[in-house]
């Protein structure tokens, strides 16, 4: 199995019982990943951002917003 799509080979190979149009792309947004990658930007990109984690908290649970 793949480790990025997680499509095992035999699926894509018509020698193996597969398709080469086994699957089809799907496009998708989504704006927790995207609010994620906009906090990324403001992580350093030297040693001192080493390890930093961004996760997103329902805005309830936020000390700062409660």
């Amino acid at each position: 199995m793949c480790p990025e799509c997680h499509t095992r080979l035999e699926e894509w190979d018509r020698k193996r019982g597969g398709d080469p149009h086994a699957y089809v792309t799907d496009t998708l947004r989504c704006p927790g990943c995207e609010l994620i990658e906009q906090e990324r930007d403001h992580v350093p990109q030297d040693r001192s951002g080493y390890g930093v984690k961004i996760q997103l908290l329902p805005r309830s649970l936020h000390r700062d917003h409660t």
